[in-house]
């Protein structure tokens, strides 16, 4: 296991990366709250002339060459991963649309060409974050026409809140942009040999706690090669879960 404190745009900088949430891990969940939060802390740093950084937690991933992309498979950290994804598509959107003005040439497509999309990459393979199958249909469709938007996903809600919090101007897009260049991580990269379940479960002890059908899950999955990942959750667990109305557990046990 390998840390190193880092910034989170320089972790998102990058054509050539992908940022994976497998599929043994829940749905995005952040609220309002979680969100305000964050646009709160950034706000104090932005005003804050004594200090240039913000500890923002830590992201546990393990890193998966695939051809000339990296792949960060995310094992924690996804919701602030995905948190200011949508703050900084919220952003490069609302400049986009010149309801917001920089003082920075282009800081739009600065925003989305280097830490949201892949430019030059296939069109099903532009965005760089990749979360869990209904999230990644949700979040695709925030880069496109309002009117297609999902209006029941978590990270519309969330992008659509940042929005109304960037409108009201409380501080400038550009102390705003600057203030998330000073979100400081832990990055911390597996080595082969370090137990993916067990440091995921220990990681997670301290939230929501994980069902006994979470962890089946997670000890089925999380060592299999991510493609053989997708298959079996598509093929076999996801039809378990919609045919016991998500509550595997209750499920295992009475099997």
């Amino acid at each position: 296991m390998n840390g190193s404190a880092t910034r989170i745009i320089e972790l998102l900088d990058g054509a050539g990366k992908r940022y994976v949430i497998p599929v043994y891990q829940r749905k995005y969940d952040w609220k309002m709250d979680n969100c305000r939060q964050l646009y709160d802390d950034l706000k104090k740093l932005a005003r804050d002339k004594k200090r240039s950084t913000h500890f923002f937690g830590s992201i546990v991933s393990s890193v998966v060459g695939n051809g000339a992309t990296i792949e960060y498979h995310i094992i924690d950290g996804q919701q602030r991963l995905t948190t200011v994804t949508l703050l900084l598509l919220a952003m490069s959107r609302l400049l986009h649309e010149h309801v917001l003005q920089s003082e920075e040439k282009d800081l739009d497509e600065q925003i989305l060409e280097r830490f949201l999309i892949s430019k030059w990459a296939k069109e099903d393979d532009k965005i760089k974050l990749r979360p869990v199958k209904e999230d990644r249909e949700a979040l695709a469709k925030l880069f496109g026409p309002e009117e297609d938007q999902d209006n029941s996903s978590n990270l519309t809600n969330n992008y659509r809140f940042f929005c109304e919090l960037l409108k009201k101007e409380e501080l400038s897009v550009d102390e705003i942009y600057r203030a998330i260049g000073g979100l400081e991580i832990i990055s911390i990269t597996l080595d082969p040999s370090d137990n993916a379940q067990m440091i995921f479960e220990s990681l997670n002890s301290t939230g929501l706690a994980l069902s006994e059908g979470d962890k089946i899950r997670n000890y089925v999955l999380m060592e299999l090669p991510p493609k053989t990942q997708e298959k079996y959750y598509r093929d076999y667990w996801a039809k378990i879960e919609d045919c016991t109305n998500k509550d595997v557990s209750s499920f295992v046990r009475d099997y």
